[in-house]
């Protein structure tokens, strides 16, 4: 198996929790709660470095929501949102929830995922 890198969002799945996260980012954004969507999305896309980014690493990138990732690792408990390395070996933490909201800009985000990573 490919290492893979798994991003959680502090959100949820269904269709009421997605309609109101948009809302909640565009009313008021300074009090959204998931830093990764806000360093890694505008209000209706994916930042264009962040993509260009994605792109120009030979490492396999998914996203869940939080939801996805209790019931694909019931047994690991965090807060989010969170990044992790999974592999043959199982799932590591990369970036903790404390540090992805203390990023302050994308740049500072995708450095500390190429640091994490060795890249």
């Amino acid at each position: 198996m490919q290492d893979q890198v798994l991003f959680v969002y502090n959100a949820k799945s269904d269709l009421w929790n997605k309609a109101f996260d948009f809302m909640h980012k565009i009313i008021s954004p300074q009090t959204y709660n998931c830093n990764l969507c806000a360093l890694t999305f505008d209000n209706f896309s994916e930042r264009k470095e962040w993509t260009e980014f994605r792109s120009s690493l030979s490492i396999d990138f998914k996203f869940l929501y939080s939801d996805n990732f209790e019931n694909e690792f019931p047994r690991e408990k965090t807060s989010y949102p969170v990044v992790y390395l999974k592999s043959n070996n199982g799932i590591k933490k990369l970036i903790s929830s404390n540090e992805i909201n203390t990023i302050g800009n994308i740049q500072g985000f995708m450095q500390l995922i190429k640091d994490r990573l060795h890249v």
